[in-house]
């Protein structure tokens, strides 16, 4: 029994100095896996807002190549459109008379730029996210628009226009789709020897995200018109 005692008395256990050096070892480790895990949330949370870029660049490129055919502004039942051999709408009037001014969905694209842009906007809050009660039809009725092209239009305002799809980070957050048409002559804004169709229609749609640091592309042949 004497003998134990002078073990025990022999082990002075740690100092106050000891206890701080570790308790400050183990705040470190804690510190450091905490930092880990808020890296791993926003790992995560940018890999799907990338992920949602590329559904969304996707839908739109296949909106304009699945309606190209589509005339802007015009109802092509009620207006008994046709196309001709090099692949553009036609339409006679009462006349017999060629009516111009018909432009398909990516010709109207090329002068009319479909454009969000965040710049001196506040992006979106949870409390200003529309109700279930609230969120309408994405296409307008047959009454307002008739054509594919205002309907995808409006579709793509609905979608990128608020924060219920990709999240709004800064101004900078822009969403833009532009064709561009290439040809060999001068009736377009863009020259080319090598295409010798009418009109060769090159789409580009584009979103910025968390504030313009990541930034999807995506170039596609929306269209072409044939050359006699």
């Amino acid at each position: 029994m004497g003998t134990t005692m002078i073990k025990y008395k022999s082990q002075q256990g740690l100092t106050l100095l000891e206890a701080l050096v570790s308790t400050a070892i183990v705040g470190i480790g804690f510190v450091a896996i905490f930092s880990m895990v808020n890296f791993s949330v926003q790992s995560i949370d940018n890999s799907a807002e990338r992920t949602k870029a590329n559904y969304l660049v996707s839908m739109i490129a296949e909106d304009i190549i699945g309606h190209r055919n589509t005339i802007h502004g015009v109802n092509m039942d009620a207006e008994n459109i046709d196309f001709n051999a090099e692949g553009k709408p036609i339409r006679v009037d009462d006349a017999g008379d060629e009516v111009a001014g018909l432009n398909k969905f990516s010709e109207h694209l090329v002068d009319n730029n479909f454009e969000i842009d965040n710049a001196g906007k506040v992006c979106a809050e949870k409390g200003n996210y529309a109700n279930k009660n609230d969120i309408e039809n994405l296409y307008k009725t047959e009454d307002e628009y008739s054509d594919a092209s205002q309907n995808k239009n409006k579709k793509w305002t609905s979608i990128l226009g608020s924060d219920r799809y990709l999240k709004c980070k800064g101004p900078r957050d822009i969403k833009t789709v532009k064709i561009f048409e290439i040809c060999k002559w001068n009736h377009c804004d863009h020259q080319n020897s090598d295409v010798y169709d009418d009109g060769l229609f090159i789409g580009r749609v584009q979103i910025n995200m968390n504030n313009g640091t990541k930034r999807r592309f995506l170039y596609f042949q929306a269209d072409y018109q044939l050359k006699n």
